[in-house]
């Protein structure tokens, strides 16, 4: 009888331990799938721009082409989301209104930590820029109405030796072009597009 009983109870156990088994495989493979999700490659960070101050805009004298002398003050913000430090460098900012450039500017290279954010202020001028006769008109309108909109392209690298892998996987060229559009009156920051450069062979 003892024998009997002692065989009856073993598949019971054995299957026991299988189910243990599996719920542990299942558990494991859980967190391994959330950890490679959390520290997969990303886009990177992302950007937002604010105009703090805008000048030389309206035009001198009477009608036909004129010479405007334009200067911005803006902040650019960096928002880190992914589990390293994300670095930039060689940066460059351009204001533009149309095709035509109002001002340029190089911002330092920075970096941002894992989960943080950052802002860097940057003075963009341009001594003097020509503006046709229809060019002046439409900008003097969209002042009047408080409509005017100035593209604001930054243009960033990836640091040598940084991995590339990390943020863009089908990335052939280590730079960027981070595009944003803002209205002078507008409060608060405008959210931008980050494209990424391919080289071209």
């Amino acid at each position: 009888m003892v024998g009997a009983s002692g065989g009856g109870e073993a598949p019971t156990m054995r299957r026991s331990d299988a189910c243990l088994l599996l719920g542990f495989m299942a558990v494991t493979l859980v967190l391994v799938v959330c950890g490679w999700y959390s520290s997969s490659p990303t886009d990177g960070p992302s950007f937002s721009v604010k105009l703090t101050g805008v000048d030389g805009l309206v035009p001198q004298g009477g009608g036909g082409p004129a010479v405007i002398h334009p200067a911005f003050d803006l902040t650019l913000r960096a928002h880190n989301g992914q589990s390293a430090k994300a670095c930039r460098e060689n940066v460059t900012i351009t204001v533009m209104y149309g095709n035509v450039v109002l001002g340029w500017a190089r911002v330092p290279d920075f970096c941002v930590d894992e989960w943080a954010s950052m802002e860097m202020s940057a003075a963009v001028s341009n001594a003097d820029v020509v503006l046709t006769d229809d060019l002046r008109r439409r900008l003097d309108s969209e002042l009047l109405a408080g409509a005017l909109e100035l593209d604001v392209e930054t243009r960033v690298w990836f640091p040598e030796g940084q991995p590339l892998f990390w943020e863009c996987q089908d990335c052939s060229s280590r730079e960027c072009l981070v595009v944003c559009r803002v209205n002078p009156g507008q409060a608060g920051y405008a959210p931008c597009q980050t494209r990424r450069l391919y080289a071209t062979h």
